[in-house]
């Protein structure tokens, strides 16, 4: 369904550019030829380019074979194109998340394209306040060792996983917060756990680190009493030290 809600959203772009070049041709045609032949150079190649890379997401998505060096391209073009593919989705009303989603998993995909043997004490897992059972008055910000792991939200599986491979692990309460985390930490891998728009956004903030983006479960609707794949984040903890 995603894809599908992407593959829209990039014909719409195709389509406006294409367009555009038929209204500029239009306008200047009265001046030298020269700017014609500029003006469509310059719609082709962005044309050919945004093509290009949709057919490359789409392989990635469909667990086609790609090349780390072609997933990094694409992932860059798809990361210069993002604003405006977001902008053309939103217009439509195609929900932003979609595309998010496309963006995160496209980043994921060309991490697991490489490989890393870190120690676990260089990994840096965040999670954000809302996996904490929002009933609960234990402040687990400052240090999730203060969950009393009664069971009722993930923090408690977290502090496991905290014990079983020594990762650094910190609740957030939002990206000014995460940030700071990073730079306290300073760790060669992260693995976010957040929903489409933070990791998104987390991803894109965070350019010379590698990070894996988890999405939380919201069966309660947004930012309340989320949850998560705990095995995901321990399959990721264990691809970044390259152990099985």
């Amino acid at each position: 369904m995603n894809m599908k809600k992407y593959l829209a959203t990039i014909g719409i772009l195709v389509g406006i550019l294409l367009l555009g070049g038929i209204f500029i041709n239009f306008l200047i045609s009265s001046f030298s030829s020269m700017f014609e032949v500029v003006i469509n150079i310059i719609v082709v190649s962005l044309v050919s380019i945004i093509l290009f890379s949709t057919f490359i997401t789409s392989r990635i998505l469909h667990n086609k074979k790609v090349s780390s060096s072609l997933m990094s391209i694409n992932l860059k073009i798809v990361g210069i194109l993002f604003p405006i593919i977001i902008s053309i989705a939103s217009t439509v009303g195609i929900p932003k998340n979609y595309i998010r989603n496309i963006y995160v998993k496209l980043n994921n995909k060309y991490i697991y394209s490489n490989k890393y043997n870190l120690r676990c004490e260089d990994i840096l897992v965040l999670i954000p306040h809302c996996v904490q059972k929002n009933s609960c008055k234990l402040k687990v910000t400052t240090n999730i060792d203060n969950c009393k792991t009664c069971g009722l939200c993930n923090i408690g599986d977290l502090v496991g996983l905290k014990e079983t491979f020594n990762v650094n692990i910190f609740v957030a309460t939002g990206g000014t917060l995460a940030r700071k985390i990073i730079l306290d930490n300073r760790p060669k891998a992260i693995i976010a756990v957040a929903c489409e728009r933070d990791l998104t956004s987390g991803v894109q903030d965070v350019k010379k680190i590698p990070v894996l983006g988890v999405f939380n479960k919201r069966p309660n609707g947004p930012c309340v009493d989320t949850s998560i794949d705990i095995l995901e984040i321990e399959n990721a903890i264990k691809f970044f030290t390259n152990t099985k």
